[in-house]
């Protein structure tokens, strides 16, 4: 007589939990990274919207217009703050862009995203306006971020 198997044994189904545990344990850390970057993006593209604001005052009027532009945004902290962007300041003297996060991830509000506009590999300067606008956003380029690498969007890395 043939006896047929009804069910999984109690060996079969604890493997199966572990498996699944060895997997989640792997997967967490990976999420949690990713979605801590999909945080830093909302600074990324809240800066977007400066960098316009900077390319136009720099070609209109040139440094006093970068400064001028500068006063303008340090007025309108109040629209432009969000759940997690505490600031964001336009440094008059050379445009850079510093987006301060409000992250627990990233640490106590000190972590900053910031795009540095370079002409010909150079820092803004009055003697330095002709040419073509770039902008970085490493540290290794000369830009003030301090957030970590694997966070920033990957033309920042």
């Amino acid at each position: 007589m043939k006896t047929l198997q009804q069910g999984f044994t109690l060996i079969e189904l604890m493997i199966v939990i572990a498996i699944i545990g060895i997997l989640a344990s792997v997967a967490l850390p990976a999420y949690q990274d990713y979605t801590v970057r999909a945080q830093v993006t909302e600074g990324a593209i809240a800066a977007s919207a400066i960098k316009v604001g900077v390319t136009e005052m720099l070609a209109d009027d040139g440094m006093a217009g970068l400064t001028a532009y500068a006063a303008v945004i340090a007025a309108d902290q109040a629209n432009i703050i969000t759940a997690r962007i505490g600031e964001i300041e336009v440094i008059d003297t050379t445009g850079e862009i510093q987006v301060t996060m409000l992250m627990p991830q990233l640490g106590a509000g000190t972590d900053i995203v910031a795009y540095m506009p370079t002409i010909g590999g150079n820092p803004l300067s009055a003697t330095n306006l002709t040419g073509t606008l770039e902008w970085v956003c490493d540290a290794a380029s000369g830009a003030s971020t301090t957030i970590t690498g694997n966070y920033l969007p990957a033309v920042c890395r």
